[in-house]
């Protein structure tokens, strides 16, 4: 994001608005590169003979997150159910991908 304005300095929705517009815009790109992640997941997987799940990684994964969430000032509940859409999702996507 090129000029990010703190919250507090927006004098109207519409400026406020368009910083989080914006900034949706960066978390959509995050999500871009995250995927490309999934997607070479897959070929390894496909490699290593992993599977689709690994539940002790899952729990890893949403463990770091909610620390991380808490440490940032971020609510862990939410991320946590932002996490599980988002590793639950790249789990379906590698298991039609692995044919499981």
């Amino acid at each position: 994001m090129d000029t990010v304005k703190p919250p507090e300095t927006c004098q109207f929705m519409s400026e406020l608005r368009a910083q989080i517009d914006a900034i949706d815009v960066e978390l959509i790109k995050l999500l871009v590169s995250r995927s490309r992640y999934i997607d070479r997941a897959i070929d390894l997987k496909k490699i290593e003979g992993l599977p689709a799940r690994t539940t002790d990684r899952v729990a890893e994964v949403l463990d770091k997150v909610s620390a991380t969430a808490s440490e940032k000032g971020l609510d862990p509940g939410l991320a946590r159910t932002l996490w599980t859409e988002l590793i639950e999702w790249s789990i379906q996507r590698e298991s039609e991908e692995l044919n499981v």
